[in-house]
């Protein structure tokens, strides 16, 4: 259940504008894993305040504040901060900053780690979620788009950086290739998230998408800090698309094409276990192509043909120990890549008016 009670006014003129108000929520949770009951039950009451600033031109500021007294997290304070200025033309900066907290639900969140041998166990310190404490996270970041014309042809271009770090988190610890560890944070735990992406139209009816993302997120775990498994360093995209002149009778083509890279990936486990079940220690890169051309007839109907994974790529013996389910490797957790081929298709759109 949830009840929120809000108030919202202006401070001598419309540039200042506040928020205030209060809430309430409760959640019941009925939980039964492996024959343990953790069915818990978790309410609060909050209330926050909110100041924007808005010149109507090139300056927009958020500051906020909120305060909540929980039956579990006990009583807590988050603020945050969010700015926007377009120091000239065509261009926007915006940075923002805050603080979370949360009860994780580390069963619901980790739905596919049920899906192998490893026992689960958690490694509780007195906490009262699952025996451990809350969640906290600072955050913060940047960004930065800049619009432009090439040869008379619109652009844009953006750079983002954020970062989390983590004053406690639940580490999900599958280091040990027979187990599954659920505890808190007795180390350093960050995030680091850039991307830049161009956007361009080099002539009419024709569309360029590029983006690339570097991750650098690293956990300590019991067995020191490393990279998180299954979270690539670098990913790049690109989109194609291209559309011809209507026809008089309102007919056009459309053409798409969609490439996505994804770098390596490191595998959990222990050396000597990935190299018994025949893998090293970080996935090779996967690169995969979809396409899709379709004829439009009218506003009412089109037809389309296109492919998904034209690269073929596929991920060879997916499942670890598929051959034995019911053995100690059984695991479905190391797939970092297509798992089927190529696949084709075609259909029909049809709108009723």
């Amino acid at each position: 259940m949830y009840a929120n009670l809000l108030y919202n006014s202006i401070i001598s003129d419309s540039r200042h504008k506040i928020k205030t108000g209060l809430s309430a929520t409760y959640d019941g949770y009925d939980e039964l894993v492996l024959t343990e009951n953790f069915s818990r039950v978790e309410n609060s009451v909050g209330a926050f305040f909110e100041y924007n600033f808005d010149n109507l031109g090139d300056l927009n500021f958020t500051a906020g504040i909120r305060a909540d007294v929980h039956n579990r997290l006990g009583t807590f304070v988050t603020p945050r901060f969010h700015l926007r200025y377009t120091p000239w033309e065509k261009s926007a900066f915006r940075i923002s900053a805050g603080r979370g907290k949360r009860s994780a639900n580390i069963f619901t969140e980790n739905q596919q780690l049920f899906a192998t041998s490893r026992s689960l166990k958690i490694l509780g310190n007195g906490g009262k979620i699952y025996g451990l404490d809350p969640e906290i996270a600072w955050n913060y970041g940047f960004s930065y788009l800049q619009g432009f014309n090439l040869f008379n042809r619109k652009g844009d271009v953006t750079f983002d950086f954020y970062r989390t770090d983590f004053v406690n988190q639940i580490v999900v610890d599958w280091e040990n290739p027979s187990e599954v560890n659920f505890y808190n944070l007795d180390g350093e735990s960050y995030s680091n998230n850039f991307q830049v992406e161009f956007n361009y139209n080099p002539f009419e009816h024709f569309d360029v998408r590029l983006a690339y993302k570097y991750y650098d997120v690293e956990t300590t775990y019991l067995s020191g800090r490393k990279q998180t498994p299954l979270t690539p360093n670098h990913r790049f995209f690109a989109n194609a698309s291209y559309e011809t002149h209507q026809s008089a009778k309102g007919g056009n083509w459309k053409f798409d094409a969609t490439f996505n890279y994804l770098g390596e990936q490191r595998f959990a486990s222990t050396e000597t276990y990935l190299n018994t079940i025949g893998l090293s220690e970080f996935s090779p890169s996967v690169a995969t192509l979809n396409a899709q051309i379709t004829k439009v007839f009218s506003s009412n109907f089109e037809i389309y043909v296109g492919g998904e994974n034209i690269t073929n790529v596929t991920q060879q013996n997916p499942i670890v120990g598929s051959d034995n389910p019911f053995g100690k490797t059984f695991d479905t957790t190391y797939v970092y890549g297509p798992v089927f081929g190529s696949s084709y298709y075609a259909g029909l759109r049809y709108s009723i008016n």
